[in-house]
């Protein structure tokens, strides 16, 4: 696909232009000042760059089931008149440490999911189970779930059910990195994945790393060692981007993980680091004329194979 396809699919133009695509010198301030601290206050400090005029011209749909347990929810975002065409999917996975998180939260309040739309393909974001009460491979498996529904669906919404991209933050990072690492939890819905991107996942580093509250005790399901040698064998195209102030867990997971990956160059990922940025003002600049993740991603997206 040629780049700015996707946006003239829909008539919509991108949000920002490549000259405004670093972050705003306020919040560039701010953020150096907090540092790896996650601060909700940093990351909102994006929220007056959203206009209202984003909202216009997009359908949104929500909470619809896609399983049985009442987390197990979605909302679908698409471009008014979508109906009847085949855009790509870009479907998100809220972070949360695991624990916690919301797909309509204040982390990032739907604005990932509105720039799907507004850059000419169909948003969908997902709730799922939650560790300690649901842990390994409960998150992972209602991601499969979601992308099943999403590929006997979504054509309803205007959507390509053989042309999606998983794309998940922090905690969410990590499921869309276990779908692409684990064939056993991936079912027929897989073929309709077309690439994967990793927003500040973490994995352990250190041998002997303290219980995760999602994957136990086991040693290698959170362990980048082992995600190394899993996604090496993965058949998905991976995009990976962390922030210059992400917390000590996360640069150590980035750091070790694209190197390793890249030790074969057919897997070693497109990554970004996105300077003056921390965990939480990263999600929330999607949209924004901060383009630092979007502008690169948006074209990893139109060159992904199959997508045109």
């Amino acid at each position: 696909m040629k780049p700015g396809l996707i946006a003239a699919a829909c008539g919509f133009a991108l949000l920002a232009t490549a000259s405004s695509a670093q972050v705003p010198p306020n919040i560039a301030e701010k953020v150096r000042a907090a540092g790896q601290v996650l601060d909700p206050s940093i990351g909102q400090l994006y929220a007056p760059m959203f206009p209202t005029a984003a909202w216009a011209g997009v359908d949104i749909q929500r909470n619809i089931a896609y399983g049985p347990d009442p987390l197990q929810k979605l909302d679908v975002f698409a471009p008014d008149g979508a109906g009847g065409r085949k855009l790509p999917v870009l479907l998100f996975v809220h972070g949360g440490g695991f624990t916690r998180g919301d797909k309509h939260g204040a982390f990032y309040p739907d604005n990932i999911t509105l720039w799907a739309a507004r850059n000419g393909m169909i948003g969908v974001n997902i709730d799922y189970r939650l560790a300690p009460k649901d842990p390994w491979p409960a998150g992972v498996k209602d991601l499969a779930s979601a992308i099943a529904w999403t590929t006997a669906h979504i054509a309803r919404y205007g959507g390509d059910p053989d042309r999606i991209v998983l794309f998940g933050h922090s905690a969410g990072a990590n499921h869309v990195a276990d779908y692409a690492a684990h064939p056993e939890v991936r079912g027929a819905e897989a073929s309709s994945v077309r690439g994967v991107i990793m927003l500040s996942p973490a994995y352990s580093t250190a041998p002997g790393a303290r219980p995760n509250p999602y994957y136990g005790q086991d040693p290698d399901l959170g362990s980048v060692s082992g995600q190394i040698k899993r996604l090496t064998a993965s058949p998905y195209p991976l995009f990976y981007g962390y922030a210059e102030f992400d917390p000590k867990p996360m640069r150590a997971t980035a750091a070790a993980l694209i190197e390793g990956l890249c030790r074969t160059r057919s897997r070693c990922p497109r990554s970004v680091e996105l300077k003056d940025s921390n965990h939480l003002s990263e999600g929330m600049a999607v949209g924004t004329p901060d383009q630092q993740l979007t502008g690169p991603l948006l074209r990893w997206i139109e060159a992904l194979p199959g997508m045109g």
